[in-house]
């Protein structure tokens, strides 16, 4: 926003001093005017910047609560496999016991 300001190089009248005071004061409210806009377009970039960022977090947080939850999945898979497990391991003693006492009768009646 370059202006171009005409004045005379030596004023007539105070009154044209004045005017040039006034286009001073204009010219230094438009400078302000302009390292605002650039305060504000820096900020604007900045903001870009972070909601890019919140998004790409968001991204990672869906992509951690879907590994969770499949883990959570497996690992309940796995625990009804181990309880599955134990009871085989159960039902494996208890024939093992009764396999035993089978024996043991046989061969008190190959004894007897």
């Amino acid at each position: 926003m370059d202006k171009t300001v005409k004045t005379r190089a030596f004023p007539g009248n105070v009154k044209s001093a004045a005017s040039q005071g006034n286009l001073t004061e204009a010219q230094e409210k438009t400078l302000e005017l302009a390292k605002k806009n650039a305060q504000l377009e820096e900020v604007k970039g900045k903001l870009f910047e972070h909601l890019k960022t919140i998004e790409q977090l968001r991204e990672s947080l869906k992509q951690e609560q879907a590994r969770t939850a499949e883990m959570v999945r497996k690992t309940a898979g796995l625990e009804a496999k181990e309880n599955k497990l134990a009871e085989l391991e159960a039902k494996v003693k208890e024939l093992t016991v009764a396999l035993g006492k089978i024996s043991n009768i046989a061969a008190a009646g190959k004894a007897g």
